[in-house]
């Protein structure tokens, strides 16, 4: 059998062991459980509050686009001082920084 060895704060420990021993489980037993239902699921069993990635993000726009939620409108490109990106570009990257290029 296998073992996993996390770090967390004392205080949130102390939290999550008073609820889980409240439910008649152990942090091990919550915690063996979580991961079980993630692979029943194949996701996280629950939402995910907080910041979304920037994935997150695009996929919502992909799904407000496509449900008419949202109007996007096409924008230039922001000019970048063409010594500071010939300077900071790969050589790769200044061909396409050349490419780019908007005329105003």
């Amino acid at each position: 059998m296998a073992q996993i060895n996390f770090r967390i704060d004392d205080e949130t420990k102390r939290r999550a062991e008073e609820f889980f021993n409240g439910a008649g489980l152990t942090m091990s037993g919550a915690i063996m459980i979580f991961i079980q239902q993630t692979l029943n699921m194949n996701e996280i069993p629950f939402p995910i509050r907080g910041k979304m990635s920037y994935h997150e993000k695009l996929l919502q726009a992909k799904q407000d686009w496509e449900n008419g939620r949202k109007n996007f409108h096409e924008h230039d490109l922001i000019e970048v001082d063409d010594e500071i990106a010939q300077q900071s570009a790969t050589p790769s990257r200044r061909t396409a920084c050349r490419r780019r290029r908007t005329v105003a």
